[in-house]
C-alpha cells in the first residue's frame, strides 16, 4: 500500500512537472517589457530571393538602428539619412543563415544575380554609395571602382548572363546645384516665392531627386557605358531577356493640387544595347501599369475600362471597346457603367486579371477603405473575351479581403492572401483558373504577412505571428506540404510578459457595426478593471506584436484601437461616435475602469484627440503628438510638403470636401482651438521643431490657448525632432517616460482624492 502510495505521488510530481515545463508561464512570472526592449526588437525584411527560391538576400535591424536623422536636412536631395542593419543571406531549405558582413551597415538594393551565386548592393562609405559584390560560395566581398556618384536612390539590375549591371549615377554639378537650391531655400538671405512660377519652390527642389543618368558596368571590361541622357526618370524596368528596358519619364510642366507630389508620366522604350528611345504611352497621371513577367505586355485601366498593349505595337486597344459601344447604345447612365480594374497580367501577357464592383457615387466613396472588389475577371488579351473566376458577397462590410500575391509561371492558378472581415481567419488561398476552385494553402487565426514567390513558383516565403508576439519568417514549398521556420527573431522576448491581444466588435451611435483592438494589461486578471488608453486614428481590425503599446501594457494599462466610420465634410463626428461607443465595450467586458480613461494619438490620431476631448469630459488623460489643432492655420502650413496640406482636408484623410472658401464653416467646426473653452481634460502636447508634415505651431496653439483659460496643459519640444516628436534613442526614451508619467499622475491615483 505505501508503495503504491509513494507512486501515486512520483506520478502526479512528474505531471506537474511536464505541465509546468509546457507551461513556462505558470512556473514563473515573466518579467515586464520595458522602454530598453522598445528599442531591442529585431525585424527582418527580405530584399531579394533567388530566382529557384533557394537563397533569401535580407536585412535586419532594431528601432535603435534608425536614429538619429538630420531633420533639418528634409527635403533637401542630396541628404541620405543613416540607418544601420545587418546583411543576412539564409538557405529556404535548411534555414541556415551567414552575415555578408561581421558588423552592421548601411546598404541597399541588394539583388542576386541569375545564378544566384552573387550578390550586388550599393554600400555607404562616408558620403557615397558604392556599388559591391558578394560572392556566395567563398564569401568574398569585392567593391567595384564606379568613376561616377551613384544616385541613392538607385535601382539595381543585373543582365541575363550575369556579366552586366544596370543602375543610375548623377551628373558631375548634380550635387552642387541641388545643394544650392536647398541652401537658398533655408538660409536665404532673401527668399522669393513667386505664383507665376512654373512649381512651388519646395516641389522644385524635391524633383531634383529624379535627374539621373542611366548607365551599364561591363564586369568583364571594367567599363561604365551611358545608356541615356540625365532625365527625370520615375521608373525603369528590363525586360526578362535583356533586349530593351521600359522607363517612365516625368513631364511634369506644374505644379498639380489634385495629386499630393502629382507627376504626369510619359512611358518610353528603348532597346539595348543600341537604340533610340520610343514613346510607348502618351503623357498621364496616376495610371497603375501592370506588366507580364518578360515585360512584352502591359495593362491598365482608366475610367473603368481596360487597355492592353504589346511593346512592339504603336497603340495600346481597350479590350472593353464592344461594351462600351454598347452601353451608349443604350443610353446607360454613367454610374451604372460597370467599371474594372486591372490587378495583373499573366506571366506571358495572353491573360488580364480584373475586379469590378458596383458603382458607388463619388461622394458616398470612403478613404482607404480596406474591402475586395466583388467579381474577379480574366480577359484574354487579344480577343477581349471576359469570363467571371470568382465572386465575393454583394456586401461590401462581408466580404473578406483577398490580395493578388501572384500568377503561376504556367499561369494556370493565382494565389491570394486572404482575411476575413468579421474575425481572425487568415492564410494564403489558390485559385485554379480552369475550374474556378479557391483552396486553401495554409489558414489559421495567426497573422500571415509579406507574402513573395520565387521566379520558378516552387517557393513561397512569409512572415507569420501569433498576433501578440513578433513576426518570423517562413519558406514553404508551392503546396505547402513542407514548411521551413526561418528565424527567430526576439528570443530575448520569450520570458517577457507581452501582451494579449483580443478583435472586439461593437456599434457605433449611428448602429454600424465596426471593430477595435484590444490590449491586454501583462499579467492580466480576469474580474479586475484597469485603467484604459484609448489610441485613435482611422480603422484598425489586425492585431500584432507593437511594441510601443508593449510599454504602457507591461505597467498595467489596456489599450484599445478603435475603429471610426467617417463621413465626407464631418469628421469630428466620427471619432465621438465610433470610439466612445467602442470604449464603452470594454468597459462593459469589465475590463476597463469608467473612471480612469485617457485617450492618445499622432498626427492624424492627435488632430482626433483635440476634436475628442472638445465634445466629452470623460477622459482623465490625454495625448496629442504631432497633431493639428486649426484646420484654418494648417491649411498652407508646411511647404516642404507641396500641396499635401491643401489637399488631405480638400481631397482625401481630412474628408472636409472642398477649399478653404468653398466650405468656411467645416474648417472652423473642425479646429480644436475654437473649443479651447469646453476642454477639461489635462492634454501633453509632443511635437518635433523640425517637423515637416505638422509643424509644432500647431501645438503652440494650442498650448497657448489652454494656458490662457486656466486649463492644464504641458507642452514637450523636442527642438532637434520631427513628426512624431523625438529624432534620437536618449530622447525617445525620455519621451516615453514622460507618457507614462502623464498617464500614471492622472488615470492611476485614486478618482476621489
Amino acid at each position: 500500500m505505501k508503495k503504491i502510495k509513494k507512486l501515486s505521488v512520483w506520478f502526479l510530481a512528474s505531471l506537474m512537472l511536464i505541465f509546468l515545463w509546457n507551461f513556462p508561464a505558470f512556473s514563473k512570472e515573466k518579467s515586464l517589457f520595458t522602454i530598453d526592449d522598445y528599442f531591442q526588437v529585431r525585424s527582418m525584411r527580405v530584399a531579394d530571393m533567388s530566382e529557384d527560391g533557394t537563397w533569401l538576400a535580407c536585412t535586419l535591424r532594431t528601432r535603435a538602428d534608425r536614429l538619429p536623422r538630420n531633420n533639418y536636412r528634409y527635403g533637401d536631395p542630396t541628404y541620405v539619412a543613416p540607418f544601420q542593419m545587418k546583411v543576412m543571406v539564409i538557405n529556404t531549405q535548411t534555414g541556415k543563415n551567414q552575415e555578408v558582413f561581421n558588423r552592421k551597415k548601411q546598404v541597399r538594393g541588394l539583388t542576386w544575380s541569375p545564378d544566384g551565386k552573387k550578390l550586388a548592393f550599393f554600400h555607404k562609405k562616408e558620403k557615397n554609395y558604392h556599388l559591391t559584390l558578394w560572392k556566395r560560395e567563398t564569401g568574398e566581398l569585392e567593391t567595384l571602382d564606379i568613376p561616377h556618384k551613384i544616385a541613392s536612390d538607385s535601382y539595381l539590375n543585373w543582365s541575363p548572363d550575369g556579366e552586366k549591371l544596370y543602375f543610375a549615377v548623377r551628373s558631375s554639378d548634380w550635387r552642387e546645384k541641388t545643394s544650392e537650391m536647398f541652401q537658398s531655400a533655408t538660409k536665404g538671405p532673401i527668399i522669393i516665392h513667386d505664383s507665376e512660377k512654373p512649381f512651388l519652390m519646395w516641389e522644385k527642389i524635391r524633383r531634383r531627386s529624379l535627374l539621373k543618368v542611366p548607365v551599364v558596368w561591363d564586369r568583364e571590361e571594367g567599363v561604365l557605358n551611358r545608356m541615356l541622357p540625365e532625365i527625370p526618370l520615375v521608373s525603369l524596368q528590363f525586360s526578362k531577356d535583356g533586349t530593351f528596358l521600359v522607363y517612365e519619364k516625368d513631364v511634369t510642366e506644374e505644379t498639380s493640387y489634385k495629386v499630393i507630389f502629382g507627376k504626369r508620366k510619359e512611358l518610353k522604350i528603348l532597346q539595348i544595347p543600341e537604340g533610340n528611345p520610343r514613346t510607348l504611352l502618351e503623357p498621364y497621371m496616376r495610371r497603375r501599369i501592370r506588366w507580364s513577367k518578360d515585360k512584352t505586355v502591359l495593362a491598365y485601366s482608366k475610367e473603368g475600362d481596360v487597355y492592353v498593349m504589346d511593346v512592339s505595337e504603336k497603340e495600346p486597344h481597350c479590350l472593353t471597346e464592344k461594351e462600351k459601344e454598347k452601353e451608349e447604345k443604350d443610353k446607360k447612365k454613367e454610374e451604372e457603367k460597370q467599371k474594372f480594374n486591372v490587378l495583373r497580367v499573366s506571366p506571358k501577357g495572353e491573360k488580364i486579371l480584373c475586379t469590378s464592383s458596383p458603382s458607388v457615387p463619388k461622394e458616398e466613396q470612403p478613404y482607404r477603405r480596406r474591402t475586395s472588389a466583388q467579381q474577379y475577371w480574366l480577359f484574354d488579351a487579344q480577343t477581349g473575351e471576359k469570363r467571371l473566376i470568382y465572386e465575393l458577397d454583394q456586401e461590401p462590410r462581408k466580404r473578406p479581403h483577398l490580395d493578388v500575391v501572384d500568377w503561376s509561371p504556367d499561369g494556370e492558378s493565382l494565389y491570394f492572401s486572404y482575411s476575413a472581415s468579421n474575425k481572425y481567419d487568415r492564410g494564403l488561398k489558390k485559385l485554379n483558373l480552369e475550374n474556378h476552385r479557391m483552396t486553401d494553402l495554409i489558414r489559421s487565426d495567426h497573422r500571415y504577412r509579406r507574402w513573395e514567390m520565387s521566379e520558378n513558383g516552387n517557393v513561397f516565403v512569409y512572415t507569420d505571428s501569433d498576433g501578440d508576439y513578433p513576426a518570423d519568417w517562413y519558406s514553404a514549398d508551392k503546396e505547402f506540404s513542407r514548411i521551413q521556420k526561418l528565424t527567430d527573431l526576439n528570443p530575448h522576448l520569450k520570458d517577457k510578459a507581452l501582451s494579449h491581444t483580443r478583435l472586439i466588435s461593437y456599434r457605433d451611435a449611428d448602429g454600424k457595426k465596426l471593430h477595435g483592438v484590444l490590449y491586454y494589461p501583462a499579467h492580466y486578471e480576469k474580474g479586475k478593471k484597469y485603467p484604459l488608453i484609448t489610441e485613435v486614428y482611422e480603422k484598425y481590425f489586425h492585431n500584432g506584436f507593437n511594441p510601443k503599446l508593449n510599454i504602457f501594457t507591461s505597467v498595467g494599462y489596456a489599450v484599445l484601437h478603435p475603429s471610426v466610420d467617417f463621413n465626407k465634410g464631418y469628421p469630428g463626428e466620427a471619432w465621438a461616435k465610433g470610439a466612445l461607443s467602442a470604449i464603452n465595450k470594454v468597459i462593459e467586458m469589465g475590463v476597463a475602469d469608467p473612471e480612469k480613461l485617457g485617450i492618445q494619438g499622432t498626427s492624424y490620431g492627435g488632430y482626433a484627440v483635440g476634436l475628442l476631448i472638445a465634445q466629452t469630459d470623460r477622459f482623465k488623460a490625454a495625448i496629442n503628438n504631432s497633431g493639428k489643432v486649426n484646420m484654418v492655420s494648417f491649411y498652407t502650413q508646411s511647404p516642404r510638403l507641396g500641396v499635401r496640406n491643401i489637399h488631405a482636408p480638400e481631397r482625401s484623410q481630412d474628408r472636409i470636401g472642398g477649399t478653404l472658401w468653398e466650405y468656411p464653416e467645416r474648417y472652423l467646426a473642425h479646429s480644436a482651438i475654437l473649443f479651447a473653452d469646453r476642454i477639461q481634460t489635462p492634454l501633453l502636447c509632443i511635437t518635433g521643431d523640425q517637423d515637416p508634415n505638422v509643424e509644432e505651431l500647431q501645438s503652440q496653439e494650442i498650448y497657448y490657448a489652454l494656458r490662457r483659460l486656466g486649463k492644464k496643459v504641458v507642452w514637450l519640444r523636442y527642438h532637434n525632432g520631427a513628426h512624431g516628436g523625438p529624432q534620437t534613442n536618449e530622447e525617445r526614451k525620455h519621451m516615453y517616460k514622460k507618457m507614462l508619467d502623464w498617464y500614471d499622475t492622472y488615470l492611476k491615483k485614486d478618482p476621489t482624492s
